[in-house]
């Protein structure tokens, strides 16, 4: 069983706080310990949440940690990702 919070984090692919995945899930009104499902992932409220978390990486200094690293052409990447997405789902 995975959970909504595990499974945001498995979307971001970089090292995020399980508190700021949690903040972004309950302000987008999903509850971070429950199952995922299917609805749940393709929702406009997951999507949202993912959005913000890679919209958090574009907002944080330039950090390396566990050999992940953010340049500035992949937060270029990453941006161009979260619009997407934003988009998508009618804005934030």
């Amino acid at each position: 069983m995975k959970t909504v919070r595990q499974a945001l984090i498995d979307e971001i692919h970089y090292p995020i706080s399980e508190g700021f995945v949690e903040n972004k899930l309950l302000s987008r009104g999903l509850s971070p310990d429950d199952e995922l499902t299917i609805d749940v992932l393709k929702s406009n409220e997951f999507k949202g949440a993912v959005a913000d978390c890679l919209w958090s990486l574009i907002e944080a200094p330039s950090f390396s940690e566990a050999d992940k690293s953010i340049s500035l052409a992949d937060r270029d990447i990453i941006l161009r990702k979260a619009n997407s997405i934003y988009l998508s789902i009618g804005g934030k």
